[in-house]
């Protein structure tokens, strides 16, 4: 059994050394080998220099580049990259815990499932604003595309091999996660969720702006059209 976990990261050098040592440790607590796959994403910082440094002691970790900036780019990068027959993905600014990453890792075979992700609990961390905004996106989904999900955003997301092939990812903005969860209800996958801690950022700040809002309001519409017309692996 291999595990391939996908690390998108924009400008999160010093993020990435504290990130990377705890979650060598849990993977390394699995009784399965596993690959960490660090994209740095058009960073300006040492983000390259601080993953190749511990790629010296850890033989399971890759830096790729993706110089061109946008989260789903770097998730899809990544997971040309991948060798695992599972695959996550986890973001690379400590608000997730790399426990709750294994934990998933370890249900989703137990479970049989196709694709687990998590629900992310105590997010009053990122502001009235953003939870308030993230509650009525939720809302919408459900309404536009009849999705048993919650928390469509978040962080782990695990997956087989077998969902990545047939799924035909294609976003290369943030709408990658909700495209990911569309497709594995649309396409009949056994889908679970979990709730998983999440916790302040602590360091940097987030990369999610107000012009996202409107991006994802975009996106919502041209796949709701691409489903209604029977195009939902094709443009």
């Amino acid at each position: 059994m291999l595990f391939s976990i996908v690390i998108p990261a924009h400008n999160e050098a010093e993020n990435l050394s504290v990130l990377l040592p705890r979650l060598y440790a849990s993977l390394s607590s699995l009784s399965a080998d596993f690959e960490m796959l660090v994209i740095n994403n058009a960073s300006t910082d040492n983000t390259d220099r601080v993953v190749r440094a511990y790629a010296q002691t850890m033989s399971q970790l890759r830096c790729i580049n993706e110089p061109t900036l946008g989260y789903g780019r770097a998730v899809l990068a990544g997971l040309q990259k991948t060798e695992g027959e599972y695959i996550g993905i986890m973001r690379s600014d400590n608000q997730e815990k790399p426990e709750d990453l294994c934990r998933m890792f370890t249900e989703i075979q137990k479970k049989n499932l196709s694709f687990y992700k998590g629900v992310r609990t105590h997010r009053m961390n990122d502001g009235v604003d953003r939870v308030i905004i993230s509650f009525f996106y939720n809302i919408l989904f459900k309404l536009l595309f009849g999705l048993q999900s919650r928390d469509l955003n978040a962080t782990p997301k695990i997956f087989t091999r077998e969902f990545l092939n047939a799924a035909r990812l294609e976003s290369e903005d943030w709408f990658i996660d909700a495209e990911m969860v569309i497709k594995a209800e649309k396409l009949g996958y056994a889908v679970g969720e979990t709730d998983v801690a999440y916790l302040p950022r602590l360091n940097g700040k987030s990369k999610v702006r107000l012009r996202h809002v409107f991006e994802f309001l975009s996106n919502m519409l041209k796949w709701h059209s691409r489903i209604i017309h029977g195009r939902l692996l094709e443009e």
